[in-house]
């Protein structure tokens, strides 16, 4: 197929803010795609040439993307850089100025090109890449540029995310949405819409229900519900409760496949390098498996450091130094896979002893999570005390029964933080999808941002507060810098917002903070969980911080928002 075809269909993309409408452009494109080429077509639309899980990178800046653009037009370097200053777009820039006729390019042709720019490494790894971008661009349509580089650096901004692309596939292939749920139970354990829409396009969907767990590549991370108090937990598992210390960290899946150890993010980002420590540590343990834990970092005497410290060691550079400086643990508390096997569907309690038996003795790097099994309030009550007096979160209350969920947020996991045994507010993970203009101190920056819960139901966001409050002033001014790489000309196509909330900017939902806030109202001005045509508003939102180990789609849910109002 050639990729003027799909250009074409990614131009109707950007230009619609409706969520149905995307699903019809792309499942009707999708019908039309050769059975081979499915898989690629699905990475390119996502933006990439790769799941996200693999870590492919093209490492090209809009500089170097600039100069492929005057190596493959009449343009003068300058000449080029000027026309950036005008459109702010390379990609625009590239539609501008090069005047190749295209059409000849095909979908393996441009996939495979990119790759090579990927993989290029070493010296004069940089003019590669340059090269092989403007060798592409030299042979490309003006359209086909544009996306050229605008997938190079990572700014398609289609309004398209994988569960888009999986409703799409459902239509396509079996005629509606409802085999989607088939579609998402398998990308909850293969979190890869390549290998999902070439099974799904060349064996039908009978093969979708064969993906199975796979080491080296992360299992969608199970998620926990809220609850309104002890006493709700008690309720819904009055069998007994396994509840874990809540640590502030950063959740991690370890893979180990014979001598390789893998360590991937909540966002399911490669972050073995970061933490050598503790993939040399997982090294040491016997067989193939897929453990899950709470990397948190240590203080000088052994204490628990918050979270933000962390974050320090999420870099490339001087890793070494960091490590001595910031050292950390990683608290285990699951085991997903072991020696061929997978757990997923073994109660809790059984997983728990395959976690002993593999890990052994702790070690100052690997730990298990500190937990108590009871089936009395009090002992349970008592336990997050002590938890909360040590510097951590809370508890999160595990069914001993419990299967994992790869991807749902259920009942099955509960948890109950110290904000929420105040009573009177609440933290929620919310995407920021618009912005509005700042004034007086904050003029030139953005002075609130528009925030948004996930519909996970329906894969939409909608929104539940404006916030302005608990940005320092160095965050304040860093927020154009920040959400440049996400601004769009109109809402988001998946996102649900109501008319008179006119944002000054809209952004692809793409970052997350979390916030605290002190209640929940009902407003004709919010869209989350609506109902005889009033949202749910956060009151009083103060930023906490921005959760950069979060995907948009990992967001507070609006079920999960409208079950804390209807608790209150």
């Amino acid at each position: 197929m050639l990729f003027q075809r799909l250009v074409e269909v990614f131009e109707q993309l950007g230009q619609t803010s409706s969520g149905n409408r995307l699903r019809e452009l792309l499942s009707a494109f999708f019908r039309r795609v050769p059975p081979r080429e499915i898989e690629q077509v699905g990475y390119l639309t996502l933006g990439s040439i790769a799941s996200a899980y693999e870590g492919v990178v093209f490492g090209m800046a809009e500089k170097m993307v600039l100069r492929s653009i005057a190596a493959a037009s009449s343009l003068s370097g300058e000449a080029v850089q000027e026309a950036f200053k005008k459109l702010g777009d390379a990609g625009m820039v590239a539609a501008a100025h090069l005047r190749g006729r295209g059409g000849k390019l095909t979908i393996q042709e441009v996939f495979q090109r990119l790759h090579a720019i990927a993989a290029a490494h070493g010296q004069q790894s940089q003019e590669r890449k340059i090269s092989e971008l403007a060798a592409l661009m030299r042979r490309a349509s003006p359209l086909e540029a544009k996306y050229l580089a605008r997938i190079v650096l990572g700014t398609l901004r289609l309004g398209v995310a994988d569960m888009t692309v999986l409703d799409s596939l459902a239509i396509a292939f079996t005629g509606d949405k409802k085999s989607k749920v088939q579609l998402e139970h398998a990308y909850n354990i293969c979190p890869d819409v390549g290998i999902i829409a070439k099974a799904l396009a060349t064996k039908g969907l009978r093969s979708i229900g064969s993906i199975g767990v796979s080491v080296g590549r992360p299992v969608k991370m199970m998620l926990a519900q809220r609850a309104a108090s002890i006493g709700e937990i008690m309720e819904r598992m009055p069998e007994g409760i396994a509840a874990e210390e809540k640590y502030d960290g950063e959740r991690v899946q370890i893979h180990r496949k014979g001598s390789r150890v893998t360590l991937f993010s909540r966002r399911m980002d490669t972050i073995t390098g970061q933490f050598p420590e503790l993939a040399a540590a997982a090294g040491q343990l016997k067989g193939e498996f897929i453990i899950e834990g709470e990397i948190v970092p240590l203080g000088a005497k052994g204490g628990l450091l918050p979270f933000q410290t962390l974050m320090q060691r999420r870099r490339k550079h001087d890793i070494a130094a960091y490590q001595k400086k910031i050292p950390v643990a990683v608290f285990l508390f699951d085991v997903l896979y072991v020696n061929g096997r997978s757990l997923l569907r073994t109660p809790y309690h059984e997983r728990q002893e395959a976690l002993r038996r593999l890990v052994g003795k702790e070690t100052r790097v690997l730990r298990f999570a500190r937990k108590t099994l009871s089936d009395e309030g009090d002992v349970i009550e008592s336990f997050f005390n002590e938890c909360v007096e040590r510097g951590t979160e809370g508890i999160i209350a595990k069914d001993p029964h419990g299967v994992y969920q790869a991807g749902r947020r259920g009942y099955l996991w509960i948890k109950w933080k110290r904000e929420y045994a105040k009573e009177l507010r609440d933290t929620f993970d919310l995407a920021v999808v618009g912005a509005f203009a700042g004034k007086g101190k904050r003029s030139g920056t953005y002075g609130a941002l528009l925030c948004a819960a996930y519909n996970d139901k329906d894969d939409r966001f909608e929104t539940v507060c404006k916030l302005g409050s608990g940005l320092t002033d160095e965050q304040l001014a860093g927020l154009p810098k920040r959400f440049k790489p996400y601004v769009i000309p109109h809402h988001a196509a998946r996102l649900r917002v109501h008319k008179a909330m006119d944002a000054d900017a809209w952004f692809e939902p793409a970052l997350v903070v979390e916030v605290l806030g002190a209640e929940l109202t009902r407003s004709p001005l919010h869209t989350c969980a609506e109902k005889d045509g009033t949202g749910l508003a956060l009151r009083f939102p103060r930023l906490l911080r921005f959760r950069d180990d979060k995907k948009p789609e990992q967001a507070t849910t609006t079920r999960e928002i409208r079950g804390v109002y209807e608790k209150r």
